[in-house]
């Protein structure tokens, strides 16, 4: 009878352990294609066309080289797994940031965009020709997205789709309000001129007032950022200052936990000041 109860927990043991590795193999196949997408539509975005088919096995080269090193460094595998986790996340991060950065230049050339296409709209021009005079002579990433709607229209997709997936590709409230007039515009005609210069102005004025909040509240930032770094930094003297209980606290459960807690609450608070000294116009 004992035999046959050890059997059964044998089985129980080898059917879980084979549910945790198919379960882990599906996470991991997932999460390949969801970065390996993730880049290359985020690449895409960005107007930078390259092949993303080697991104996998040199970001788990790299996961594998940085959690060794740290390994070496300080002892901890938990360290290690947790540097090997960052760095498997680093380009999505690193691509969100760029798109961020974009739709922020894009958005601060709206203005002078619209004053360029209301002045060839009073001059007689369509809104199709208007919008491509503005694609030839605007920086990226204004001729870009320009050129993509107009390559889009010729290709024989009406001009309000068209502009819709701009709208879906720069999700900015700058951008739909672009679109939606533009849009009617081209649907329904008026003094499309006059509108677009109104606009102009508007966004003009708040784009003066997002400048003016961003620099009065750049301390407030830039101290958020000081005091999240200030624990790193005493640690650093203090490792060099008694370097003996300092090791206690890499080398010890106790002191990984510790480390683990306050590097846990130095990321939430400065996510939190950032949060709340992040003012929306």
């Amino acid at each position: 009878m004992m035999y046959v109860g050890l059997s059964f927990a044998c089985l129980s043991v080898a059917v879980a352990a084979w549910l945790v590795q198919q379960l882990a193999s599906f996470a991991w196949t997932r999460y390949r294609s969801s970065v390996t997408e993730h880049a290359q539509t985020s690449l895409s975005e960005l107007f930078v066309f390259i092949d993303t088919t080697h991104l996998w096995p040199a970001l788990c080269c790299l996961s594998v080289s940085m959690g060794l090193v740290v390994w070496f460094l300080s002892g901890s595998v938990v360290v290690a797994f947790i540097m090997g986790g960052l760095i498997l996340m680093l380009p999505r991060i690193i691509l969100t940031g760029a798109l961020r950065r974009r739709m922020g230049r894009f958005d601060a050339q709206w203005p002078d965009a619209l004053t360029a296409i209301a002045g060839a709209l009073r001059s007689g021009a369509s809104i199709g020709i208007a919008l491509k005079n503005v694609a030839q002579d605007a920086p990226s990433p204004m001729s870009q997205e320009l050129s993509l709607v107009l390559r889009e229209h010729r290709m024989g997709l009406p001009l309000n789709q068209a502009l819709s997936e701009l709208n879906r590709r720069m999700p900015t409230e700058s951008v739909e309000l672009v679109t939606a007039l533009l849009a009617v515009g081209n649907a329904s005609g008026g003094s499309l001129a006059d509108l677009l210069e109104r606009l102009s102005t508007n966004l003009r004025a708040r784009q003066y007032v997002t400048g003016k909040i961003s620099v009065l509240t750049a301390q407030g930032k830039m101290q958020a950022w000081v005091m999240g770094a200030l624990p790193l930094v005493l640690l650093a003297a203090l490792s060099q200052i008694d370097p003996a209980s300092v090791e206690l606290m890499f080398f010890s459960e106790t002191g990984q936990l510790m480390l683990g807690i306050v590097m846990l609450l130095e990321g939430l608070g400065v996510f939190w000041l950032r949060r709340i000294l992040t003012i929306e116009v």
